[in-house]
């Protein structure tokens, strides 16, 4: 689920310092329709850290979309 979010995310986001948020929304999870957050460093090929959200939306809204997958 997190490497499926970093290669086919629904938007990317720009995080702080060199920091890139992948977005991407599962209509089945283990808890219900949620939507995968994986925070990364591409430059440095690394996972942050990664969670399930309802309430993506805060982040799209809050921060710079750098990309949006064409709907």
């Amino acid at each position: 689920m997190i490497l499926d979010t970093i290669r086919s995310p629904d938007f990317i986001i720009e995080g702080h310092k060199h920091e890139l948020l992948a977005i991407k929304h599962y209509a089945t999870t283990p808890i219900s329709s949620k939507d995968m957050v994986v925070v990364y460093r591409e430059d440095k090929r690394l996972v942050i850290t990664a969670f399930l959200t309802s309430k993506a939306h805060k982040i799209t809204e809050k921060r710079r979309v750098i990309w949006q997958k064409a709907k």
